[in-house]
């Protein structure tokens, strides 16, 4: 097993990263089986788009999209949202966007009226480059844990590849 991975008990685990997508899939059986088999269907998609060795720096659940559910992945070289698919075969869905075509990086943690939320509380908002003008990009339900560490990279990422 991976030294990058300290699980804390059956809920919660403290990755070190960065990790590869070799490193992930070990970790991530450390996961209950119920919650690991979403992580299965994005490393499969995810085996599609990153290169062996490339470098992890942050791997979040998370919606890309308004109504589906999946992952955010801050990876060496794009960050690449990763939906689930419905259905009886299930299988995730990977889209990438180069760190040179974000223009602007922002979060914010979004109201519960409720006390208790049944959803991670986390926004990402995300300006692209478009051809014609910027595209804004609403990424949600992320860990609110997890978002100032997510932030952190992709604004790093950004200023790297903008140089």
């Amino acid at each position: 097993m991976s030294s990058k991975f300290t699980k804390l008990n059956y809920r919660f685990g403290i990755i070190e990263y960065p990790v590869t997508l070799k490193e992930m899939e070990e970790i991530s059986l450390e996961f209950p089986k119920s919650e690991r088999k979403f992580y299965d269907f994005a490393i499969d998609a995810l085996k599609k788009v990153l290169k062996k060795d490339e470098k992890i720096f942050a791997f979040t659940t998370a919606n890309p999209k308004l109504t589906k559910t999946g992952f955010i992945v801050v990876a060496e070289y794009n960050l690449i949202l990763v939906t689930m698919k419905g259905g009886l075969f299930g299988g995730a869905e990977t889209e990438l966007i180069k760190y040179d075509t974000i223009k602007k990086v922002d979060f914010d943690i979004a109201p519960d009226p409720f006390g208790k939320a049944l959803m991670d509380l986390g926004i990402l908002y995300l300006e692209i480059k478009g051809v014609f003008s910027s595209k804004k990009r609403t990424i949600r339900n992320i860990p609110e844990r997890n978002l100032d560490h997510v932030v952190k990279v992709i604004r790093e990422k950004v200023k790297e590849n903008t140089k």
